[in-house]
């Protein structure tokens, strides 16, 4: 059965709504029918008298509005024990008034719906075609997912779109009230018919949306001659099944209800409902509708159940009783045959080794056989997987060979930039040494120059002495004071000049040595961080080694553990794999461990199978653990011999100094890592003599030596593909070892190299400081050159001040000769020009230093470019030879994988010979094995059984049975099967009785829990419908009850068309006018249908009694109460057309039919 669907709850948890009322004691409409008789009768004696909600009047006054206890009269007794069970004397709907204060208070509290009306995702039906039904040829009526009215002249088939409905989804030609059967709604003239209905399908709830998709398409077939069959599709028009409980599954699953007289009114159940019907089918039609009679059938069955077996389980006891006694005789003569059970086992066992002792002689030849034949097939496996290995061999030297060629090109390509750049810092660095000479000679004038200024002025000065000499006989010594003076005044001038010159020379040597400094603090930054965190690396394996002491899976992947654990619960593989490889392999000598541990990498993580689909699944185990990169590798536990493949015993090897626990592991190393041919040796002057020192040694294909200084670092040390020498780095690996070994010496040796590295450390960080010393000490000195500068500035200012002073006073002095004057007139620009061409030198010196320091950078960019260029040359160099080795590689695995394909073929044809000979002896076997399986069953061998010795022990056994048997009534095999019959029969009914018994109980509690929480859906939901009914009377400013009166099965409306008239109670119905009774009956409606949890709705011209002005309030009402059920499908049939304006709204769709008799005339014209 399909699933149901789940009862709405609002806050307070009560039930407001269902969704099914089905039961699973209710499998099918057959099954209940046969069960139980029919409700009106068994109530008969309760529903004789009949009661009338109201007395009968038929004068026009209005009557009071009576309570519901005043309606519903005196209660009747219950007149079976299954209805005082259920009802309990109707206390709980005995006060209305509080269940609908608090139905009130539940309505008013939900305010506004949430949001606007939206179409459900799945239970709507999209499109309904009939084709030869009724009146029409083919009809096709797509319907909106809200609200649809389907319009139409009578005659036009408005209501066969509701008979094809029911009758496409599964419902009785009698509930459309149109026909006694299928072949009278045929066309006349027609001999066969269908019907079509398209559900749609989609969201989180859809039935079965793998197989139907977003659209369900349900069809109905039936012909005249009394045929009918249903046909299930999907979107696609696949088709899923011809069955029509699978269309019941699915009209159950989506609680469609066609045969529900309320959810489906019919136009002769909408008349009635709206214009004649009585309180009692009122009331009918109120517990049909929210299935209130459905649960009520339900739970009968289960009380008749609950009868049936308390009937059974009294019945039988008196039976179990006689059973008891049989069975006890019957076990006291099994007991005294059980006696000579040992001679009887003896004897069976007997005839089966003597029928199996041939067959055993010759299965022991088979097994022989067997093992060749399982050998043979080893050897192919073997065989095939060291093909296999050849051939990975050589595709990975044909990449290999590929990857080198083109990183060749590569490098070709990218050496064609260093080749340009390296030629255009020679012609720079050519540029400024030209530029260097060409100042060297250009300085050379500067000095001539230079020179001729300071002999004119030492000349000028002389004659000034020789005058001033003069002057001094002719005038005294005052003079000759000043003119001393003056003397020291200008040296001291000259001086300051000098200084000051100096300083400003000084002042690009130092910038150029403050460049310096922080070149080499550059320089050393590097490499100082790269020591700094290879330190801190070591102190954190050194951590690691001493936290994680004891737990071996510390060096591998957190995700190790769990990977494990999930391998060893898979039950797919067919060999569990081995690894992680590390877990299996043990380091005798600790000091190797970073040494074979950055040596085999990626392979200690990885893992061992030995076929390609355990290889595959293993795979996915490790994405999903998110350890893709462990390698997988196929390959067996055969031990490899190499003795006759390693080197001389002097030397350790990697497989010497590892104990490996796993022969499928040691077999991978050796294979994939050279374990065996790899020697080890701690002195690097002595590794290298060992390797190329004299002859290659024999079976050595690396050699791994130590740093001479950081013990954590190495060498591997080998020949190359053309024979030279090849020495290449081992850096330490990262994180905690993953091979087991002597934790205590690894730590010790852990400490070393954190002792070492320190030391190196405190090294390059004083060097470090040292050279940052030297820049502040730069910096420092530049300051000093600034401050000195302008000190100097201000004494030469003072010194030239001072010469002028006392010129002035020595031309004071001075006669009037004018021979002096004329003479210091020369010598001031004669000094002046000495000064021009003293700065043309030390603009000069400036210049060369400048273009000593151009020099110096453009021959440093063509060092460094020489040094790149040259970098390049060994890399390529490097290329080519690894693709001249790969080259002669890839030869000698070509003939490997050739050679390993052979003896393939070999194993192949030996395995063929012993299967052949293994066939013969299996037939052989065969044969024997029937023979002797005629006899009896296979049985076990002793190893000193032979077929004589078994005989004379089978004669002697069977003389001492006879003989008992002689004292005996009866064969051992009828009394033992009559005393396990016996005992079988008892056994079972005892059983049965106890599964009644707790059966019964159950059902009994069930039975009681589903029984309140029918008088608890019964009292909300007539408490909703009451509720409801005058919400809605209040729309058009009316006042009415619902009256449901459950002790008599009446269901009445009392209404005041007149809210102003305070005073008047109300009116019974039939005192209504013909609008007001069908206003007020699609009030009631309304108030049933929003009880009900149904998603689809439908009524057969309601509207057909009501004036206009009725008709358009129960329009607008009907429309108004479908927008508030939220989701839920309405389809409405009415001979009229809306007033305008109706249908403006998105979710209103109006459907027109026209007349099939008149084809060419449309509503729209019969409208006018």
């Amino acid at each position: 059965m399909a699933p149901q669907k789940r009862a709405r709850y609002e806050d307070d948890e009560e039930v407001v709504a269902v969704e099914s009322a089905s039961s699973a004691s209710r499998h099918s409409s057959s099954h209940k029918k046969a069960r139980i008789s029919n409700g009106d009768a068994a109530s008969k004696s309760r529903n004789a008298p009949s009661r009338s909600v109201s007395p009968s009047s038929s004068d026009d006054s209005d009557d009071e509005l009576p309570d519901a206890d005043e309606a519903s009269g005196p209660a009747l007794p219950a007149s079976t024990q299954y209805e005082m069970q259920r009802d309990k004397g109707f206390q709980h709907v005995s006060d209305t008034k509080e269940d609908d204060a608090k139905a009130y208070k539940k309505f008013m509290s939900r305010g506004k719906p949430m949001g606007d009306n939206r179409a459900a995702d799945n239970a709507i039906i999209q499109k309904i075609t009939c084709r030869n039904f009724m009146c029409h040829d083919n009809l096709v009526v797509p319907l909106g997912p809200l609200i649809n009215f389907v319009v139409g002249m009578n005659g036009s088939g408005k209501s066969a779109v509701l008979t094809a409905i029911t009758l496409c989804l599964g419902g009785k030609t009698a509930a459309t009230n149109r026909g006694a059967s299928l072949k009278n709604l045929i066309k006349s003239g027609r001999d066969q018919a269908s019907l079509v209905v398209e559900l749609k399908n989609e969201g989180t709830d859809a039935y079965q949306p793998d197989v139907y998709g977003k659209t369900i398409i349900i069809e109905r077939h039936f012909s005249r001659s009394g045929s009918s069959s249903f046909k299930l599709k999907s979107a696609n028009q696949r088709i899923i099944s011809n069955k029509k409980g699978d269309v019941e599954d699915i009209v159950e699953y989506y609680q469609l209800q066609v045969d529900n007289p309320m959810n489906v009114l019919t136009q002769d159940a909408a008349k009635s409902f709206i214009t004649a019907s009585t309180p009692p089918q009122k009331y009918k039609f109120f517990v049909e509708g929210v299935q209130l009679e459905a649960l009520d059938r339900d739970y009968k069955i289960i009380s008749d159940t609950c009868d049936q077996i308390e009937t059974r389980l009294h019945d039988s006891k008196g039976d179990l009783k006689a059973l008891k006694k049989r069975t006890d005789i019957a076990v006291q003569r099994a007991a005294l045959v059980d006696k000579y059970d040992g001679i009887k086992t003896e004897l069976k066992r007997l005839r089966k080794k003597l029928a199996w002792v041939q067959v055993a002689d010759e299965e022991k030849i088979l097994e022989d056989l067997e093992r060749k034949v399982a050998s043979a097939e080893q050897q192919i496996v073997d065989a095939q997987k060291n093909a296999e290995a050849k051939e990975a061999v050589f595709d990975g030297i044909e990449v290999a060979i590929k990857r080198a060629n083109e990183a060749g090109e590569r490098l070709q390509e990218e050496r064609i930039p260093v080749t340009e750049e390296e030629e255009a810092a020679r012609r720079a660095h050519e540029e400024a040494s030209k530029d260097v000479a060409n100042f060297h000679v250009q300085q050379k004038s500067v000095r001539a120059a230079l020179k001729d200024a300071q002999d004119r002025v030492n000349s000028i000065k002389s004659e000034i002495k020789a005058e001033q000499a003069r002057l001094h006989a002719a005038n005294g010594g005052a003079q000759d004071q000043k003119i001393q003076e003056l003397a020291i005044a200008q040296q001291a001038a000259e001086d300051a000049k000098a200084n000051l010159s100096q300083n400003e020379e000084e002042k690009p040597r130092l910038e150029e040595s403050l460049r310096r400094a922080q070149v080499d603090v550059t320089k050393l930054e590097s490499p100082l961080r790269a020591k700094t965190e290879e330190f801190n690396n070591a102190k954190s394996r050194l951590f690691s080694l001493s936290s994680n002491r004891g737990n071996r899976m510390a060096g591998f992947d957190n995700n190790m553990p769990n990977l494990l654990k999930a391998i060893q619960a898979e039950r797919g593989f067919r060999e569990k794999p081995v690894g992680p490889m590390g877990l299996h392999m043990q380091l005798l000598q600790p000091k190797w461990s970073n040494m074979i541990e950055s040596t085999l990498g990626g392979a200690l993580n990885g893992f061992i199978v030995t076929n390609k689909p355990d290889q595959m699944r293993l795979r996915d185990l490790l994405k999903r653990h998110k350890m893709a990169y462990c390698q997988v590798s196929i390959g067996n536990s055969q031990p490899i011999d190499t003795t006759n493949h390693e080197p001389d015993p002097q030397y350790d090897t990697i497989l010497r100094v590892l104990n490996i626990t796993n022969e499928s592991v040691k077999r991978q190393l050796i294979i994939g890592h050279y374990i065996e041919q790899t020697i080890l040796v701690a002195d690097r002057k002595e590794a290298m003599s060992v390797m190329y020192d004299g002859a290659r040694p024999r079976n050595v294909k690396h050699c791994f030596t130590m740093h001479d200084k950081q013990k954590d670092r190495g060498f591997r040390v080998a020949y190359s593909g053309g024979g030279g020498r090849d020495m290449s780095p081992i850096y330490p690996p990262k994180g905690r070892p993953r091979m087991q070994t002597d934790t205590e010496s690894q730590i010790n040796l852990q400490k070393e190299t954190v002792q070492s590295l320190d030391v190196e450390l405190k090294a390059r960080t004083q060097a470090y400081e040292r050279a940052k010393s030297e820049v502040n000490k730069c910096r420092d000195a530049i300051q000093q050159n600034k401050r000195a500068q302008h000190q100097l500035k201000v004494a030469s200012q003072r010194a030239a001040t001072k010469v002028e002073d006392l010129q002035i006073q020595i031309e004071n002095l001075q006669g009037d000769d004018g021979k002096l004057d004329g003479l210091k007139q020369d010598l001031e620009p004669a000094e002046e020009g000495l000064q021009l061409q003293q700065k043309n030198y030390g603009d000069s010196a400036l210049e060369r230093d400048k273009l000593n320091v151009v020099a110096t950078e453009k021959k440093r960019d063509l060092d460094a470019a020489k040094e790149r260029q040259a970098e390049f040359d060994t890399r390529l160099l490097k290329i080519q030879t690894k693709i001249r080795n790969q080259e002669q590689a890839r030869k000698l695995a070509l003939s490997e994988k050739n050679r390993s394909v052979d003896e393939v073929e070999e194993c192949r044809e030996s395995k063929e010979n012993e299967e052949r000979a293994y066939a013969k002896q299996k037939e052989k076997v065969a044969q024997f094995t029937k023979d002797a399986t005629g006899i009896c069953a296979r049985v076990s061998l002793d190893p000193d059984d032979t077929e004589v010795s078994l005989s004379r022990v089978y004669d002697t056994k069977k003389r001492q049975l006879d003989d008992a048997r002689r004292k005996q009534g009866g064969t051992d095999e009828e009394i033992q099967q009559a005393a396990f019959d016996a005992r079988a029969i008892y056994t079972s009914a005892v059983s049965s009785r106890k599964e009644l018994e707790e059966l019964l109980q159950l059902l009994k509690q069930s039975f009681m829990l589903r029984l309140e929480q029918y008088r608890g859906f019964q009292k909300w939901i007539s408490a909703r419908s009451r509720i409801n009914f005058s919400y809605l009377l209040s729309e058009r400013a009316f006042r009415g009850k619902l009256v449901i009166d459950h002790v008599n099965k009446l269901l009445d409306v009392v209404v005041q068309p007149d809210d102003t008239n305070k005073s008047a109670k109300g009116r019974q119905t039939k005192t209504l006018s013909g609008g007001e009774k069908s206003f007020s009956s699609i009030c009631l409606l309304l108030s049933l249908w929003e009880a009900m949890g149904a998603p689809l709705r439908c009524l057969d011209e309601f509207d057909v009694f009501m004036d206009d002005v009725n008709r358009d309030v129960s329009t607008k009402m009907i429309i108004s109460a479908a927008r508030k059920s939220v989701g839920r499908q309405f389809i409405l049939i009415t001979p009229k057309a809306l007033r305008a304006g109706m249908d403006a709204d998105d979710d209103v769709n109006m459907i027109k039919l026209t007349d099939p008799r008149e084809k060419q005339k449309k509503i729209d014209e019969m409208l006018r």
